[in-house]
């Protein structure tokens, strides 16, 4: 059985790494809105009605345009400080420092989206957004973490390997 403390110590020192990486990326915004672009084009982002979007820190991935894209199809969106109800979004888009291809997260360390995520509807479609450095080939992970359905970059949704 693995050490709780060594995970949690693999975890840290990831979100080090992968917040530096980050804050170094060339045309964050240019990337954001190719992952923008990749998310709308999405059957279950095109179907849904209700978007629960994130509010953009330094270095993630900016929203803008996808929240503008919503506005223009008649969408519903919300972001995380409005308080939403887990059975409110149809598509839930999640924001990480780092992800796997099978839809693992390591996020900011706070565990809102896995306390979150954990009492969604079934039929809720859970997307980790991110830069195509931020896909890694494994994360720590532990029993809370949630897994997401799906995971976009500014290079397209990547194939599970």
């Amino acid at each position: 059985m693995r050490d709780r403390t060594q995970g949690i110590s693999d975890k840290h020192a990831m979100r080090v790494q992968m917040r530096e990486m980050r804050r170094g990326l060339p045309d964050r915004p240019e990337r954001s809105a190719r992952i923008c672009d990749h998310l709308s084009a999405m059957s279950e982002v095109r179907e849904a009605r209700k978007i629960l979007l994130f509010t953009t820190i330094p270095g993630e991935p900016e929203m803008a345009t996808l929240e503008a894209w919503c506005e223009s199809e008649g969408k519903e969106t919300a972001v995380p400080e409005d308080n939403v109800d887990p059975g409110w979004p149809d598509v839930v888009v999640v924001p990480g420092l780092a992800f796997t291809r099978v839809g693992e997260r390591l996020g900011q360390g706070g565990g809102w989206y896995d306390r979150f995520l954990s009492n969604i509807r079934p039929t809720c479609t859970t997307i980790g957004v991110g830069f195509d450095r931020q896909l890694v080939d494994s994360i720590p992970t532990e029993s809370h973490d949630v897994t997401l359905d799906h995971v976009v970059t500014d290079l397209g949704v990547p194939s599970a390997r």
